[in-house]
């Protein structure tokens, strides 16, 4: 308990200082068409209305509760709207419902303090927004809060903090958070090293949903971590976690076809396995496939092909894809 005193005074002090979630003055109010905080009845930014939204199902401008074209209410259009991936597109939702203590809008605002999009960037009030949103109990901010103190992000690592959220964001159901909790035991720097338990937790995080996990229980079997070494137990963890969406996991299973690592060498398959990690936006995968098809990998040499893939791989971040398709495309 006296470890922890010092960091609940230091939590009260952040949240009572952070300006996106401080008391507001009561005629301050945020616009939902740009997310500019307003004084007067009309917003000095884009000209609009106290209270007019528009709305994320078909555009309309609405000042009532509902859409007058869609029928959407603004509830549902203001969570669309937050939910929707784009940072300039979410703003003006993640802005209001922040205000009003909505905790995926809280952890939500973290983001923009980070990036110092619209807002000043302030990675202390990025973090006591995780810290708000995680004392609401919230399962994506417990998770968000475990990566913080996991990777020592916007604070100094601290292991044992980063597992207790790790847990909360597991107890309420978060995947994700069963796995980082297996790597724990898998690693054991943090805690006893238990394969056992890991392999438990990861299979957990798979079953619901989490298919990047099936490639965690795959490598333990294939690597005969507390137990014996199970190549087809693993090649079926790998292809679990493929058919469930894992890039991560189909791309390694081109790489074993094409390199006969715990299978038999079939190129022919390997390229199959690639194509459909590229088409789940594997880099890697998009250079294996130029590559091969640049050099008759299990296909035939189709230079055109290559440099399609060597420049989709070179677009998704891949600097040996854009040298590689530049050579191409010059010869």
């Amino acid at each position: 308990m006296k470890r922890l005193l010092p960091l609940l005074l230091g939590l009260c002090l952040l949240l009572s200082s952070l300006p996106a979630l401080a008391e507001e003055s009561p005629a301050l109010w945020f616009c939902l068409v740009c997310g500019e905080g307003c004084e007067e009845e009309a917003c000095t930014t884009c000209g609009s209305v106290r209270g007019v939204w528009v709305c994320s199902g078909c555009g309309q401008r609405n000042l009532a509760s509902a859409c007058s074209a869609c029928g959407l209410t603004r509830e549902d259009s203001l969570t669309a709207q937050m939910d929707c991936g784009d940072l300039l597109t979410a703003y003006p939702a993640v802005r209001y419902l922040a205000a009003a203590d909505h905790p995926d809008a809280i952890l939500a605002l973290a983001r923009y303090y980070e990036t110092g999009l619209f807002l000043r960037k302030d990675q202390m009030a990025a973090f006591a927004c995780y810290e708000k949103a995680a004392s609401m109990g919230s399962g994506k901010a417990y998770l968000a809060m475990g990566r913080i103190y996991d990777r020592g992000e916007l604070v100094s690592p601290d292991y044992f903090k980063a597992m207790e959220y790790y847990q909360l964001a597991a107890d309420r159901g978060i995947a994700e958070a069963w796995w980082y909790l297996g790597t724990f035991y898998e690693e054991g720097s943090t805690v006893t090293r238990n394969y056992d338990t890991a392999m438990e937790y990861y299979l957990k995080a798979a079953e619901m949903g989490d298919a990047d996990s099936w490639m965690s229980l795959a490598h333990c079997c294939a690597m005969g971590y507390g137990r014996e070494r199970d190549a087809a137990m693993a090649l079926e963890y790998y292809q679990k976690g493929a058919e469930a969406g894992s890039a991560l996991a189909a791309d390694y299973l081109g790489w074993m076809y094409m390199t006969g690592e715990l299978v038999t060498t079939d190129p022919a398959t390997g390229l199959e396995w690639y194509r459909r990690a590229a088409e789940l936006g594997n880099a890697r995968s998009m250079y294996a496939l130029g590559y091969a098809y640049q050099f008759g990998q299990g296909t035939a040499i189709d230079l055109r092909e290559a440099a399609r893939w060597y420049e989709r791989a070179a677009v998704a971040g891949r600097a040996d894809a854009a040298a590689a398709y530049k050579a191409l495309t010059e010869e």
